[in-house]
């Protein structure tokens, strides 16, 4: 097959003929002249046909490309022309980054929040502001919202001294933005570009929930969790509150692989989160498991074999067992405050229960160890390397012994 160029016009592609051999011939008309791009027509036995050629070479590495444009006479040569034109700009604006900005022009903050729905959901608890944020920004093509805009959006609420309401709109703002960033392509050209919604506001200061579990609820408590038939969640509510630790991102993630031994510790089992999984990210935390939590713990065995506990309705597109998630968890937490007679708790008041009841007893404990939570001042990572396990185990069995005496 040898290649030949050829200024095509209708006369010329009716000449040609095939002489034993598929004989490829390139345009050679300015209007197919585009970089890295040729108008290509194959001429065989039985058909002639056009395609676009794209050839690119990138750091020594070829880039390819080849589209089947359509054949000659059904697709005559004007629209071969136009295709190949339409079909060479979407190739070479993928290619270019600045013209993929200049493609992309008509993105706008109603597209971004359609494309977050689609691709992720919007909460009913949150569709008010992702309403709030179309109906205000929505029109805002991408690459001209500022940070400056966005502080607008939220103003109203500054004004009226609801800070948490305008931290609550940028963060609505910030997250569509970052999700956009990470999954749509068409949001390439702003990656350059920094979240507008990412300052801080200074006013607003996130203050931590001083909700607990009181100790005469504990025992009214494990009685409702009693009463739970899914026998899954009923032991996934009890570690919530034996362990402390973030119930969604850590417990209901669990894996077998993360429970090990302890030389050091004989007789002794350990939930080990290795950098990353935990929420404290640049450290490693160990969990001393109290037998009444392997007791848990070990009823899961068989069921999958990656994590501990998993569901038997929330499953991937390939049929596999996922762990629960936090809905799971709604109707559950309905029952558990009307049993108790009160709406002013939920499962983050477990994780304050054991924080707030170790430092009651007053033996000089510090919970945070147990949590692996960040203490000020102090870096696991440079200033020193125990995981305060002793600490740890006298801390779990106090917190167990003091459940226990409340049950």
């Amino acid at each position: 097959m040898s290649t030949n160029q050829l200024n095509f016009t209708p006369a010329n592609i009716t000449s040609l003929t095939f002489n034993g051999t598929r004989e490829t011939y390139i345009d050679s008309h300015p209007k197919s002249q585009i970089p890295n791009c040729k108008l290509q027509l194959i001429v065989g036995s039985k058909s002639k046909t056009y395609y676009l050629v794209f050839r690119k070479n990138v750091n020594g590495k070829a880039n390819k490309k080849l589209i089947k444009l359509g054949q000659f006479p059904t697709m005559d040569l004007k629209l071969a022309r136009d295709k190949y034109f339409a079909e060479a700009v979407n190739i070479v604006t993928d290619e270019d980054k600045f013209l993929s900005m200049k493609k992309n022009d008509g993105i706008d903050i109603s597209d971004m929040i359609d494309f977050y729905n689609q691709r992720k959901g919007i909460k009913n608890s949150e569709s008010f502001l992702f309403e709030e944020v179309r109906k205000h920004l929505g029109k805002t093509q991408a690459k001209n919202l500022t940070r400056y805009m966005v502080q607008d959006f939220y103003e109203p609420q500054i004004q009226n001294k609801n800070f948490h309401s305008a931290n609550s709109r940028r963060e609505i703002v910030q997250r569509i933005w970052n999700f956009n960033i990470a999954k749509n392509s068409s949001c390439e050209f702003l990656e350059d570009k920094k979240n507008p919604a990412s300052w801080k506001i200074d006013e607003f200061v996130k203050v931590a929930s001083d909700r607990k579990i009181e100790k005469y609820q504990i025992k009214p408590l494990f009685e409702s969790i009693e009463q739970e038939a899914h026998e899954d969640k009923k032991d996934l509510l009890k570690l919530f509150f034996y362990l402390g630790q973030h119930p969604f991102t850590e417990i209901c993630l669990m894996r077998w692989n993360q429970i090990q031994d302890d030389k050091e510790y004989p007789n002794t089992k350990w939930w080990v989160m290795e950098e990353g999984f935990h929420k404290v990210k640049n450290i490693k935390h160990s969990v001393y498991l109290h037998p009444e939590v392997l007791k848990i713990i070990e009823k899961q065995r068989g069921k999958d074999d990656t994590h501990i506990f998993t569901s038997e309705t929330n499953r991937d597109v390939n049929n596999k067992r996922l762990p629960y998630a936090r809905s799971g968890f709604v109707k559950q937490m309905n029952r558990i405050k009307t049993h108790l007679e009160t709406q002013d708790i939920d499962i983050r008041c477990f994780r304050a229960s054991i924080t707030t009841h170790l430092r009651e007893m007053n033996k000089g404990y510090e919970p945070s160890y147990l949590l692996g939570q960040a203490l000020t001042g102090i870096s696991n990572r440079v200033y020193t390397r125990s995981e305060f396990k002793p600490h740890k185990i006298e801390m779990t069995n106090a917190w167990m012994d003091f459940i226990e005496g409340c049950r």
